[in-house]
């Protein structure tokens, strides 16, 4: 791609020093003749703030070779050989500013001669000129830093930060946070704060180990800093009277101490004393890092959970970092951050507290002020803020192919696009080399020819063959962060195998800091920073692979560029990451007699990231927080603060294959789109959880009575928590003994809910849903307390979100106030989008149905595609003019929206819904009117959950009256009263019933298709029966991963709907939709007691049950144990409802084996006989125990891990078990330990599960699931071969099976066999 004028307009690069020469008719007759080390435009346009008028007439470099030279040079000459005089004060004495550089009668020609000259005098080497050489001004590696002859002088914002640090010490704050950008020397800032305050002892804490480098640097070697003696954990290892001495001696004393240290046992028991000092100041460096960031800023996908070793270069157990701080006795606390964005949004700093809040907009600014008052008197160097670069920003989407290959991805369910698309083919050092090489491989090597230019794609700039930025110097030294480290390998392998076939990518030396295939290459950062340093001085280009190595606290001056084609979730992350290109990269050049002129070698950097949205929005957000911290009118000034952001650092976009200028407007509409796709309860969940409001009794009453956000209650509120039942259906472990990595899910979920921050946040989400459901406009928590207090509607609405203006009052009282300013951000923009007229109804009602999305695991809103593909299938013919539809179970009018898409806005005023609950009846109001429905149509007078209700009588007849002819819904799926998971009641069979008695004609629901096999055959028998016998089941589609459509929501068994008809008498149309394709078969419902999803498993099953009847060989279902076969709750000793004794060793009392679950593993306990009360008879036997919950039942094993358990044993209700019969002497039988291996010989095989598949749609696997296994003689082991050949299974079968169900090898297996030597 060649250059284009945005292009031109931005980068300018690597800039040698230039003289200049310029005329103005201000100052008439006269040359002004300068230098600049800025671009030539840059230092101009400063002067044409005094002379507006100003003509160019001369630049050029003022080099000579490998040398500089200055203006007073030029100056020199055209005094001496030309005679041209200065500008003296009093020649003109009213112009608008002074400069002695302003030469009469001067030409450019006659500057043009001076350079010649100066150039011809430094090949000569006649030393006319001063010219200036390159000073070896690199630190030698060693121990200690020298420390330097002359102080550093503070620039002036840093002289601030440590002026309010003492006024805030004077004041007794002891807490204090200082906010400032990577580059602004927090360090030196922060031991200039401790210089001033006389800190003797001085700690400094930090969650990563990279940053101790530069600690001790900042102490050594600043003269400022003379009198403080740096220590760190191995100077306290060898010396432990280290801190002790130094007190005794009146020494003052750095000592820096990672996690690592803290958390070390060795340095806590060898260094006691060190806890026990009274630390003047305590230092908590990189601050973002503790526990106090986890989860904030999500504004992004998460990316999931990551393997423990990808963390090798993380800090090291960051999250615990509070924790050990407070181990400290320290009379100050200063924190440093660069990214505070959870700290500042929580309530542990006051304003009080925050003695600095610096962007690197504030720097830009300080510099420009600088220049301005410093314009001719000083040289640009002096400016403190000299070689701060200019981050030029570029969102790029991914090339043609990886997009493709990504929207493939994403189809299959795959939302984190680059830990995907960049995913090795195994993220551990592998022998076969997998880990060097990419799963997509052709897609990354497309991308890296776009960007090194060898072949064009019209979705990115192809910046390695840019000619600007080639003339710029830019791109010498990239760094590019990976999602993975051994993704750091395969790209090293990638670019060095296909070198040749790269113009610019193969002049590049690569630097693997992070992969896992040779981790001692670059043992520890300093090795790595000095490969890059040798690299730059014999002018060799580098590329530095990594993931989060040297991306915290570390400063590279030479990197220029960074590629970010890594998926994060945190602002804090990506934040440090970027703004390590902001180091000052200056080379200091002297003449003979020492003066020094500096060279900035990188003005600018690049970044360049593959995901504009992400940009996009963490531009948003920083300027949110900005403003909302720093600004009292908050979020008013939002756009003007992005616009001077994107002034100091331009974002340049792709935009239909064409580079564009980001504007703020851009940016807006982008954080705009995205909301606008994200429900109330995500945006809830990025309102910071203000947990001081759990002090306030009223307060915490109140949302401690909220369910947890996300929880599968929703927005009901419940009068108190209550305990369910705690015998829980928990997939089984392998035989390892040890303790599983995760806990039980129910247990964790459990705990989550009761978190006093996910109930806040629902009553956050209420909060909202009234910004959005209200008719007023209100921008904040005070207008909407206003707002609440007028209007019949608007108090109703209050009401039915189960809030109460005394709530908004008391919260907007106690809200911390940053917490409470983006509290009103959200509710300003969620309320804005419900008023944008500038958007059609259909719209609105879609920005709408967005905005409620799910807000309970019982209740799942309808996606649209859905309800119109139900729709669809109704027969046209039965709809006429006077139909009326009723959605029985409304959560946001969904299925009211899609009838009218469907069939016309002439049914506008014949759609009933009802209403699942309140909240639910104000989303559906909300919908009505905004596609002109009238109101009254809505249920106001029962809900949904009344139909099945103690009164249901009453409501049935009420909709019977009404003549409703066809019923669409999705209903509440099961009882919430139950304790969650697989233990509530199904309740969608009884809305079936309801919509079948209260129509004339149709109902079409969708409701899980845990109904289709056995199981709770008490509350699905006579549904099912019905169903599969009426024969007015005309269509019914299955899916098989319930995700396709619910994608936040776990539904076991799967997900379906269907079309009854009383006016249809016949066979079904099924459809089984799987991994985005659609099989359809027609059935016979009336010939199945059950229906088995996957057509082609029924004709397999019919096939082998068939011949299992012929043979009357009976069904494995009948040897097969109840559920909870012996009375023993799955955890005994824990169970609150069946408490069970349980001994670990076997006594005369406790003489019973006991298989059973405990904390996630399996154990072997023993129990008393006599408390053995159910099926105690077949306690002597040899029994198989088969785990009774495994897999969701779409997995490839089916069953878990089968037990071969001698006599005299019981299991818990984890199992149920096969019985064999106890041992005898009866050599004319197997016996019954042979009959039970050969048992399990037949389990394993694919045959045997894939007919339990065909009955297990969910995690249980009670005796029902075994209903089509035949039994079989087991005298003699079985395999898949024997099966194949008794039942004629086809070729075409068995490549279908063993597609289906994985082998189950002898370790996977894992059956238990107990020797009875």
């Amino acid at each position: 791609m060649t250059n284009s004028a945005i292009i031109e307009k931005f980068i300018v690069g690597r800039v040698e020093p230039h003289i200049y020469a310029f005329e103005t008719g201000t100052v008439p007759n006269y040359l002004k003749i300068g230098d600049t080390y800025r671009p030539v435009e840059t230092r101009l346009n400063e002067w044409r703030r005094y002379f507006v008028d100003l003509q160019k007439r001369y630049d050029e470099p003022a080099t000579a070779g490998d040398e500089y030279f200055r203006d007073l040079s030029v100056h020199e000459y055209i005094i001496r050989e030309k005679g041209c005089k200065r500008l003296e004060k009093t020649t003109l004495p009213n112009i608008p500013y002074y400069s002695n550089e302003f030469f009469e009668n001067a030409t450019t020609d006659d500057v043009n001669e001076a350079i010649q000259d100066i150039r011809k005098s430094a090949t000569d080497k006649d030393g006319r000129y001063k010219l200036y050489s390159m000073k070896d001004g690199r630190v030698p590696v060693d121990f200690h830093y020298e420390r330097g002859e002359e102080p550093i002088i503070l620039r002036p914002n840093q002289e601030a930060v440590v002026k309010r640090f003492i006024e805030a010490k004077n004041h007794r704050r002891t807490h204090l946070l200082m906010y400032a950008v990577m580059r602004f020397g927090k360090s030196i800032t922060a031991m200039s704060c401790a210089k001033a305050m006389e800190a003797h002892l001085v700690v400094v804490v930090s969650a990563k180990a990279d940053v101790k480098t530069e600690w001790k640097k900042t102490v050594e070697s600043f003269k400022n800093f003379e009198g403080y003696e740096f220590a760190d954990s191995d100077d306290l290892k060898r010396n432990d009277s280290l801190v002790k001495q130094a007190k005794r001696e009146r020494k003052n004393l750095v000592v820096c101490l990672t996690l690592q240290d803290l958390s070390s046992k060795e340095v806590k028991a060898r260094h006691k004393d060190l806890f026990r000092q009274s630390i003047d100041l305590l230092i908590v460096d990189e601050t973002h890092f503790g526990a106090r960031a986890e989860h904030y800023g999500k504004v992004l996908p998460s990316v999931g959970s990551t393997p423990k070793q990808e963390h090798k270069y993380d800090a090291e157990s960051a999250d615990d970092l509070d924790a050990h701080v407070k181990q400290l006795n320290a009379k100050m606390q200063l924190h440093l951050s660069g990214t505070p964005y959870r700290i500042l949004m929580g309530n542990e700093f006051t304003d009080e507290d925050v003695i600095c809040y610096c962007q690197f907009s504030d720097i830009a600014q300080a510099s420009e002020e600088w220049d301005k008052e410093n314009l001719d008197t000083k040289d640009e160097w002096e400016n403190p803020y000299y070689g701060f670069p200019q981050m030029v920003r570029f969102a790029f989407n991914p090339n043609e192919s990886s997009l493709r290959k990504l929207a493939e991805l994403q189809k299959n369910g795959i939302t984190v696009a680059f830990s995907e698309l960049f995913k090795p083919k195994s993220i551990t050092k592998s022998p076969d080399g997998l880990h060097q090489k990419f799963e997509h491989e052709t897609e990354i090597l497309d991308f890296l020819h776009a960007i090194d230019g060898t072949e064009e794609d019209g979705n990115i700039l192809s910046f390695l063959a840019n000619e600007r930025i080639q003339n710029g110097k830019l791109c010498r030294h990239i760094v590019c962060v990976l999602p993975f480290r051994a993704s750091c390998d395969a790209m090293e392998q990638l670019l060095v195998n296909h070198a040749k076939e790269f113009k610019h990518l193969s002049n590049y030396t690569i630097l693997n800091i992070s992969g896992v295939e040779n981790e001692r290459l670059f043992p520890n950062v300093d090795s790595a920073k000095k490969r890059i340093s040798d690299c730059e001085e014999n002018d060799q280009k580098t590329i530095t692979l990594t993931v989060s190595r040297m991306m915290t606290g570390v400063t590279v001056p030479e990197w220029d560029t960074m590629l970010y084609l890594k998926d994060t979730a945190s602002p804090q992350e990506y934040d440090q990451a970027i703004f390590r290109l902001q180091s000052p990269y200056v080379k200091t050049y002297k003449d003979e007699e020492g003066n020094e002129i500096r060279y900035n070698m990188k003005p600018q950097t690049l970044l360049v990231d593959f995901d504009p949205n992400r940009m996009f929005i963490l531009q948003e957000l920083r300027a949110h927080i900005y403003d909302i911290n720093t600004d009292a009118n908050g979020n008013s000034n939002l756009e003007r603060r992005i616009e001077r952001e994107l002034q100091v650092s331009p974002i340049i976009w792709m935009n239909k294959q064409h580079l564009q200028e980001v504007t703020p407007a851009n940016i807006l509409d982008a954080v705009r789109a995205y909301s606008n796709e994200r429900s109330v309860l995500d945006e809830a969940k990025e309102v910071p959880a203000d947990l001081s409001l759990g002090d306030i009794d009223e307060l915490n009453s109140i949302i401690m009575r909220q369910q947890p956000i996300g929880a599968r209650g929703g927005l009901k509120l419940k009068p108190a928590a209550e305990d369910g039942d705690d015998d829980l259906d928990v997939p089984d472990v392998p035989d390892s003994g040890e303790p599983s990595e995760k806990k039980p899910k129910e247990e964790n979920e459990a705990k989550e809910e009761n978190s006093f921050e996910k109930r806040l946040q629902t009553l956050y989400s209420r909060i909202l849903l009234y910004a959005f459901l209200t008719n007023d406009e209100v921008i904040s928590l005070e207008a909407m307390v206003r707002s609440a207090n007028s209007g019949s509607n608007n108090k109703r609405i209050l009401a039915n979100l189960g809030l109460d203006v005394k709530t908004l009052k008391l919260l907007f009282k106690h809200l911390n106030p940053n917490v409470l300013h983006q509290l009103d951000y959200k509710i300003h923009n969620i309320n804005s989008l419900a008023h944008d007229e500038s958007l059609s109804p259909i719209e609105r009602v879609e920005n709408a149905m967005r905005k409620f999305g799910r807000w309970s695991t019982s209740e799942i809103v309808t996606p649209n595609h859905l309800a119109i593909q139900m729709l669809s299938e109704l027969p046209r013919e039965q709809i006429t003019a006077d139909t009326k539809f009723m959605d029985i179970a409304s959560k946001e009018g969904e299925f009211a929206y899609a009838i009218i898409q469907t069939f016309g806005e002439q049914y506008k005023d014949k759609i009933y819904s009802i209403p699942t609950s309140t909240i639910a009846y104000e989303f559906t109001c909300k919908v009505y009117e905004a596609l002109g429905m009238p109101i009254e149509n809505i249920e106001n007078e029962f809900n949904s959950y009344d139909l099945i209700g103690e009164n249901a009588e009453v409501h049935i007849n009420k909709i019977k009256s009404m003549c409703i002819n066809i019923a669409v819904g999705n209903p509440p799926y099961q009882d919430e009263g139950g304790s969650g998971g697989t233990n509530d009641a199904p309740i969608f069979q009884d809305y079936c019933k309801v919509a079948k008695e209260t129509t004339s004609a149709m109902s079409s629901l969708v409701i899980p298709s845990k109904w289709f096999t056995g199981g709770r055959e008490h509350l699905l028998g006579e549904f099912r029966r019905d169903m599969l016998t009426s024969k007015q089941v005309s269509h019914l589609t299955a899916y098989h991963n319930p995700r396709e459509l619910f994608p936040e929501v776990e539904i076991k068994g799967g997900i379906c709907y269907f079309l009854r008809d009383k006016h249809y008498d016949g066979s079904c149309e099924y459809t089984l939709r799987k991994n985005g394709t659609s099989e359809k078969t027609i059935l016979e419902l009336n010939k199945f007691d059950v229906i088995i999803r996957e057509p082609r498993l029924a004709s397999i099953v019919q096939k082998i049950v068939s011949k299992a009847n012929e043979d009357h060989a009976g069904f494995v279902e009948g040897i097969i144990s109840s559920d909870t076969p012996f009375g023993i709750p799955t955890n005994p000793r824990s169970s609150k409802k069946t408490p069970f004794d349980v001994s670990d060793v076997q006594t005369e009392e406790f003489d019973i084996k006991l298989y059973f679950l405990e904390k996630g593993c399996r154990r072997i306990g023993y129990v008393r006989s006599s408390d053995v009360r159910k099926n105690s008879n077949a306690i002597p036997d040899i029994k198989v125990f088969i785990p009774k919950a495994g897999g969701s039942g779409n997995d490839q094993l089916i069953l878990g891990q089968p037990i071969i358990a001698e006599g005299n044993s019981v299991c818990s209700q984890t199992y149920v078990y096969a019985s064999f019969g106890a041992e005898s002497n009866d050599e004319q039988e197997t016996a019954p330990l042979v009959k039970a291996e050969n048992f399990v010989s037949y389990l394993k095989t694919r045959v045997f599960r894939i007919l339990v598949s065909s009955m297990k749609i969910t995690q249980d696997a009670l005796a029902g699931v075994y209903h089509y296994v035949p039994m079989q003689d087991f005298s003699h082991p079985w395999t898949d071969e024997m099966l194949y050949e008794m039942y004629d299974i086809t070729d075409d079968e068995r490549k279908y099976i063993e597609s289906m169900i994985k082998p189950m090898k002898d370790e996977e297996a894992g059956q238990l066999t107990i020797n009875f030597s």
